[in-house]
This record gives structure tokens, C-alpha cells and sequence, in this order.
């Protein structure tokens, strides 16, 4: 007699072990320039809210450009992985910077509360973006160092 959900079974069972063995991979340690890209984000996103609440866009601006480049760095190394998650994080920090930028031009002009909001919206925003990123794709090992998930 055969048995009519056997089949049905056995298939279900095959995709369910092969996407365990897919979520539960090895995490892999991140690029040398990866990291380095993370630690100087790291700063940014700490000193972007010190800086706005200091009024100093010199600070503010340096902080700006000293982002781009690990930005490029995180398109670059996700775009590589094709994780079309991660590459809208990084865009979406990479946004946040932008608007930031702007936000740091106009208050050049003299005090622009507008501006101010403007810019700490946007910091909130990369830092959503990073943290986000971060849930996704970050794990945290036995030795305080992180893996790429």
C-alpha cells in the first residue's frame, strides 16, 4: 500500500534541514577594510550628536566627509555578497550623510533651526540604518569581536 504523503514529507523535511544548515552557517570575520570601514563609522555615528549639540559644523562637516569613504567600502562589500538588505542600509546611511551635509550648509548661514532639526533627524536616521545592519548581519563573539552573519 503507498503511503500518499510520503512523498510530500520527505520533500518538506529536505527543505526544512537545508535551510537550517543555511541560517545556522558559520559567521565569517570581516575584511580587514571592512573593519577598519566599521571603526571609523563607529566614531562618526558617536560624534555626530556631540558635534550638532556643540554647534560645530566644522566638526559636523569633517565628520560628513570622514563617512564617505567607509561608506563606499560597506556598498562595495555587500554588493559583492548581493545581500539586497544591507545594500538599503548602507544606502539608506549613506542617504542619512547626504542630508546631513546639506543640513550642515545651510546652518553655515547663520542659526537655521530648521536645519538643526534637519540634521538631527538624519542622524537619527544613519544610525537607524547601521543598527538595523547591524540586527541583520552581526554577531557578537565569545571575545567581544564581531562576525559577519
Amino acid at each position: 500500500m503507498k503511503q500518499p504523503f510520503a512523498a510530500p514529507l520527505a520533500i518538506s523535511i529536505t527543505v526544512l534541514t537545508a535551510t537550517i544548515v543555511l541560517a545556522t552557517g558559520k559567521a565569517e570575520k570581516p575584511t580587514s577594510e571592512y573593519a577598519q570601514a566599521m571603526r571609523a563609522l563607529a566614531v562618526v555615528a558617536a560624534e555626530l550628536p556631540k558635534r550638532l549639540a556643540a554647534d560645530d559644523r566644522e566638526g559636523l562637516n569633517k565628520l560628513v566627509i570622514d563617512a564617505r569613504p567607509p561608506l563606499a567600502v560597506l556598498d562595495q562589500y555587500w554588493t559583492k555578497r548581493g545581500a539586497e538588505d544591507a545594500i538599503g542600509f548602507a544606502q539608506a546611511a549613506s542617504k542619512a550623510i547626504a542630508e546631513i551635509s546639506v543640513a550642515v550648509h545651510l546652518m553655515e548661514n547663520g542659526p537655521n533651526p530648521l536645519a538643526s532639526e534637519g540634521a538631527a533627524e538624519s542622524i537619527k536616521n544613519f544610525k537607524a540604518a547601521c543598527e538595523s545592519c547591524h540586527k541583520a548581519y552581526r554577531e557578537t563573539l565569545p571575545d567581544g569581536t564581531y562576525a559577519i552573519r
